[in-house]
């Protein structure tokens, strides 16, 4: 049984206009409907930033989706630990980034999983046991936050809005520690 649904990642124009809630703990928030909601009003956010976002967004949802599978499918209590601290951290900045975006005119962020990350959400469900923990680790912890990184670290130094490129700068360190946790726990799971 696969216990991730599908799901869909609507399109930048249509992530943009979408009203839609965080889904991962992320709570409720006020959001402004139309294609009007990240292109105007006071603190809009343009187009290379909202893409950020959503990117941001579609990720945080994920990590915190397939870490609480880790929590409960994991054997290793390590790998445990991690999964449960993955989920805590990136729910609280799920949360943040929902306030910001909703500060910035009510852009919503994507109502599901990329659907690249639903695949790889898929591919690590069907896995068990110890194969499971190193596969998650390699996965998420890795692969998945060397390339959030590398996306929080270009928002940082070159994003246009100031307090979405704060709120880049502040995450990123969080992103360090947990690839830098990821690499020390793989080598313990070899």
């Amino acid at each position: 049984m696969n216990p991730l649904p599908r799901m869909r990642l609507p399109s930048l124009a249509a992530a943009v206009s979408l009203v839609a809630a965080l889904a991962a703990g992320c709570g409720s928030m006020n959001t402004t409907s139309g294609p009007s909601a990240a292109t105007s009003g006071s603190g809009a956010l343009n187009t290379p930033d909202a893409a950020f976002a959503v990117t941001a967004a579609g990720s945080g949802m994920y990590e915190v989706t397939v870490s609480r599978l880790a929590v409960t499918r994991a054997v290793d209590p390590r790998v445990k630990a991690y999964a449960q601290m993955l989920v805590d951290h990136h729910s609280m900045s799920n949360r943040e980034l929902m306030s910001l975006l909703s500060a910035k005119g009510g852009m919503a962020p994507p109502s599901a999983i990329p659907p690249d990350k639903q695949a790889k959400a898929t591919q690590l469900s069907s896995r068990t046991g110890a194969d499971f923990d190193r596969e998650y680790i390699r996965m998420v912890g890795i692969e998945d936050h060397t390339t959030d990184i590398a996306l929080f670290e270009r928002e940082s130094r070159a994003g246009n809005d100031p307090d979405l490129r704060a709120w880049a700068a502040k995450t990123l360190p969080v992103l360090q520690a947990h690839l830098s946790e990821a690499q020390s726990l793989s080598g313990m799971l070899r």
